[in-house]
């Protein structure tokens, strides 16, 4: 599967949005109480504008969303299961989301997911995952430490046959050095095939620094599938 695509993060409209007014005084709004289903739908609706007003403060956002967590998902828990699956569908279009059973559950491991973005060395997973310059996956493949700014990197996984095929995984793709959520969306992959590639080109370039890919099965818990960090030592221009 090839995918080229820019900075981007697919978290939750409501999620995002609310931290976005949270760091406006003069525009903050009040959290909905559970019982207020048409407060909580012109709250994610106002919110979900704020959020696409500043789709490139990936920092600040992600450490507001971190701050405020318990806010988002209060108001996660707030919505109704239509309001959810609203702006899921909104944030994921062109996606199959019939999978996940339980969209609150989901929404809150978004969340989770998203402020955290970084993996965990100690976490052992089923699957195995690498990052090569090349879209052909070959074993023990070695990434030069020396990459350029605009060069395409591809992040391989293989299920092992441990996991479920499925035509469908989300992925997080992060720079741990900065914190920075580089990559945050489902994909689409080969579902008859346990291994499977998504790539990446930052539209910012690609900086020194330890980087984190990891893959999710896209159900309620996002269940981790695989993971791998890598070093960039020299970016060339």
């Amino acid at each position: 599967m090839k995918f080229f695509m820019p900075f981007i993060s697919g978290i939750l409209c409501f999620g995002l949005g609310y931290i976005v007014a949270q760091s406006k005084p003069e525009s903050v709004l009040p959290v909905p109480e559970p019982s207020q289903d048409i407060a909580v739908e012109n709250f994610i609706q106002r919110i979900q504008q704020k959020a696409q007003n500043q789709p490139e403060n990936s920092l600040v956002l992600q450490q507001q969303l971190k701050n405020q967590k318990a806010q988002v998902n209060s108001v996660i828990d707030s919505a109704t299961a239509e309001q959810v699956n609203k702006y899921l569908e909104q944030s994921f279009p062109g996606y199959d989301l019939s999978s996940i059973q339980n969209k609150h559950t989901f929404a809150k491991r978004l969340v989770s997911e998203f402020v955290d973005a970084k993996n965990d060395p100690n976490e052992v997973l089923a699957g195995k995952a690498t990052v090569t310059t090349q879209q052909q996956y070959v074993a023990n493949s070695v990434l030069p430490r020396q990459i350029y700014a605009g060069q395409q990197l591809f992040a391989h996984f293989d299920t092992l046959g441990r996991v479920p095929n499925n035509e469908q995984v989300f992925i997080r793709w992060s720079n741990r050095t900065t914190g920075e959520m580089l990559f945050f969306m489902p994909q689409r992959i080969s579902g008859n095939r346990e291994q499977n590639w998504v790539s990446l080109n930052p539209l910012k370039g690609w900086k020194a620094g330890t980087y984190d890919v990891k893959y999710y099965q896209l159900n309620d818990q996002l269940n981790p599938i695989a993971q791998t960090s890598f070093e960039i030592e020299q970016v060339i221009d």
